[in-house]
């Protein structure tokens, strides 16, 4: 099978957001037996869509759209769609109601019946209504039309858009029985040395592979045969066991949160430099109330020592920045809250801030456990959302080594030094 990915959207064309979706549907593809000939992106332009429509359908036997499905008058896909190939629009009851529901839309009936019109013959490809999207079958041909949003192109690429195009008639070679996928995430893992690695084992006429990353971490996807997948799969997982988040594909913040449910165990976090991001990633999981019991954002030193109780010499002697304080932080968080654990974060995320001691990205992160508590001094790069990312997912990994593991597995790509405290 040839396809064609077809991205619209003024904003991409001015070079006024990154097209992420397309690196990522591009990866996605690599590792698979369905071939994408061509990718596009083209402005909110009527003519101009449905030309391009009608062109890519004459030549490929799938084509996959990203953008144009959203209220506004600039969202142009599904009325340029209709007209491409003369079909009608017909207003979705059930997603009408969906759309309805939401507080965003109530008041503007306008909008959300635009929102709700889809062409003949097209079905949703979220059957709980939460994003917008949909496949049209189409003499032959499979089209799909996803939103531009990156969170839910990527979920509907691979949940949805994937498995339908295994279904194919007598080209069914992707889902063949004895042909399997099989997806890694991991974190504090170099790309290049994964791949590098992987090279040096993989039989390249059995088995494709594809790597990309979902910062902070990393993607694998092996797509072949099923007992060369799953040979190279137990060598992966053997040599990066300590960098293997997942095996079904859930990101580090979903991981850790299982973990804790299973074990019953509870967590607290105190926050300085990620300013609440690390609460954010735990609390973004559903059920997340079963395990975690509160969290701080204590950014002044005024704060660490007002809220959570750090010493004033710790502070004036050590430093805001320091392993003393990172150790402070998570155990009065512990102490305060009556839980298992407690993560706590302290540094300068930039772009302002740094000296030649203690430059723009060092970090340090905090682990209190029952029997000790732990610092650890990090140097990050990059932008500053960037350190603070980086950040918040180490130290749920190091929470997550420690659990599996224990304190001897602690070794990080970007760590400058470690020190521990008995309680």
């Amino acid at each position: 099978m040839k396809g064609a990915l077809l991205f619209i959207g003024d904003e991409l064309i001015a070079g006024r957001i990154l097209n992420t979706n397309a690196e990522f549907a591009a990866k996605v593809f690599s590792a698979l037996s369905l071939n994408i000939l061509e990718i596009l992106t083209i402005p909110d332009e009527e003519e101009h869509i449905i030309k391009t429509l009608r062109r890519l359908f004459e030549e490929y036997d799938f084509i996959i759209t990203s953008g144009g499905l959203g209220p506004t008058e600039d969202d142009l896909t599904v009325k340029a769609l209709s007209k491409a190939f003369s079909l009608s629009l017909k207003e979705d009851k059930a997603l009408l109601s969906a759309i309805f529901s939401s507080q965003e839309y109530q008041g503007k009936e306008e909008m959300a019946r635009k929102m709700s019109l889809l062409p003949e013959g097209a079905q949703l490809l979220d059957e709980e209504y939460r994003m917008l999207g949909f496949y049209l079958p189409l003499k032959n041909k499979k089209l799909f039309f996803l939103p531009g949003v990156p969170e839910q192109f990527q979920y509907l690429l691979e949940k949805r858009v994937i498995p339908l195009l295994c279904e194919v008639g007598d080209e069914k070679s992707l889902c063949a029985e004895d042909k399997i996928v099989k997806s890694f995430i991991f974190f504090d893992l170099n790309e290049t040395d994964l791949n590098y690695f992987i090279s040096e084992l993989n039989n390249k006429e059995k088995i494709k592979i594809g790597y990309y990353p979902i910062f902070p971490e990393v993607k694998l996807v092996l797509y072949g045969e099923k007992e060369e997948v799953e040979g190279l799969s137990q060598k992966v997982i053997e040599r990066f066991k300590m960098n293997l988040v997942s095996d079904k594909e859930e990101s580090l913040n979903v991981v850790i949160g299982k973990i804790l449910l299973e074990r019953g165990l509870k967590i607290a976090t105190a926050e300085s430099c990620t300013g609440g991001l690390l609460a954010s990633l735990i609390t973004s999981v559903s059920g997340s109330s079963a395990y975690y019991e509160r969290g701080f954002v204590t950014y002044s030193a005024e704060s660490k020592r007002e809220i959570l109780g750090v010493s004033p010499e710790t502070l004036e002697v050590k430093g805001i920045y320091s392993h003393e304080t990172a150790q402070e932080m998570a155990l009065c968080a512990k102490k305060i809250s009556k839980t298992d654990f407690s993560l706590s974060t302290t540094g300068i995320a930039g772009p302002t801030g740094g000296t030649p001691e203690l430059p723009v990205g060092t970090v340090f992160i905090g682990l209190a456990t029952p029997r000790e508590v732990f610092s650890f001094h990090f140097y990050f790069t990059g932008e500053r959302r960037a350190i603070q990312t980086l950040a918040s997912f180490t130290a749920l990994d190091i929470l997550r080594r420690y659990i599996l593991y224990g304190k001897g597995f602690f070794s990080y790509r970007f760590a400058r030094g470690i020190k521990e405290k008995a309680l």
